[in-house]
C-alpha cells in the first residue's frame, strides 16, 4: 500500500521540493491552524505564531483574498489541485511564479484545506515558460474527460510542440501525457471519496471503461479503486 493512496500531495512534484515550500493548513473558517516559517515570511510576519488563527485577508487585499477563497471553496467541495501555476505577490509587493498544490484533509471531524506552494526559480525568459505552462496545465485540467493532442495543447499555450515538451520536462520533470495521467488518477481519487460509481468516474476521467481506470489506478497507487475505497471506511 503506497503513500499516494492516502496523501494526494504525494503525487505532486512539490512534494519533492518540500524544503523550499510554503506549507499551511486552514480550518473550515479559512483560518490558518498550521503554517511554516516560509509562509510567515511571505506574509511579512515575524513568526508562525503571528499567522496561526489569522486569515489571508489579514495580510492581503480583497482581490487576492477572493481568488484564494475560490480555491479553498473548490477544495472544500472535494477537488484536489496538483501542480498548478500561480503568479502572485508577497507582502512587499514582489511578484513571482509559484507552483502549488492543495488538498482537503479527509477527516469529517476536521474539515481542513492543506496547501503547498513552491517558489519557482527566476531565470532568463522564465516568465514566458511559466505562463505557457499555466495555460497548458489549465487546458489539461479542464479536459480530462477527452483526449487533447500535443499540437492542440501547444497551440493553446502559444508555442510549438517541441517547446511545450521542453517546458514540461524542465519544470515538472515529466511529459504533458504523464502530467495528464497524474491528474486523471487524482480526479479518480476525488470521485471515489465522494462515493461516486467507478463507471461514472472512469468516464469523467477519460477512460473508456472502469477496467481501464482500475489498471491505471493500481499502477499509480498500488491499489485498485475498490481497495482504495475500502481504506476510506
Amino acid at each position: 500500500m503506497t503513500a499516494t493512496a492516502f496523501d494526494p500531495l504525494a503525487l505532486s512534484a512539490n512534494f519533492r521540493r518540500s524544503d523550499a515550500c510554503i506549507h499551511f493548513v486552514k480550518d473550515a473558517d479559512r483560518r490558518y491552524v498550521a503554517a511554516n516559517q516560509r509562509l510567515a515570511a511571505f506574509f511579512g510576519a515575524q513568526s508562525t505564531q503571528d499567522v496561526i488563527g489569522a486569515r489571508t485577508s489579514d495580510f492581503f487585499d480583497e482581490a487576492i483574498v477572493e481568488r484564494y477563497d475560490q480555491l479553498d471553496q473548490a477544495i472544500s467541495s472535494g477537488a484536489t489541485l496538483i501542480d498548478r501555476f500561480d503568479f502572485t505577490y508577497d507582502h512587499s509587493g514582489q511578484a513571482r511564479w509559484y507552483l502549488y498544490s492543495r488538498s482537503r484533509h479527509h477527516d469529517p471531524a476536521r474539515p481542513c484545506v492543506r496547501g503547498i506552494s513552491y517558489p519557482l526559480p527566476v531565470y532568463t525568459h522564465s516568465g514566458r515558460v511559466y505562463r505557457r505552462l499555466a495555460l497548458a496545465t489549465d487546458v489539461i485540467a479542464a479536459s480530462l474527460d477527452e483526449p487533447i493532442s500535443l499540437p492542440e495543447l501547444a497551440d493553446r499555450a502559444g508555442c510549438s510542440v517541441a517547446q511545450i515538451e521542453r517546458d514540461f520536462a524542465r519544470v515538472l520533470q515529466e511529459s504533458p501525457k504523464q502530467y495528464r495521467s497524474r491528474l486523471r488518477i487524482q480526479r479518480a481519487m476525488d470521485g471515489i471519496r465522494k462515493g461516486r460509481s467507478l463507471t461514472g468516474i472512469a468516464h469523467e476521467c477519460g477512460y473508456s471503461e472502469h477496467s481501464a481506470l482500475s489498471r491505471a489506478f493500481k499502477a499509480a497507487t498500488g491499489l485498485t479503486p475498490k481497495q482504495f475505497r475500502a481504506t476510506l471506511s
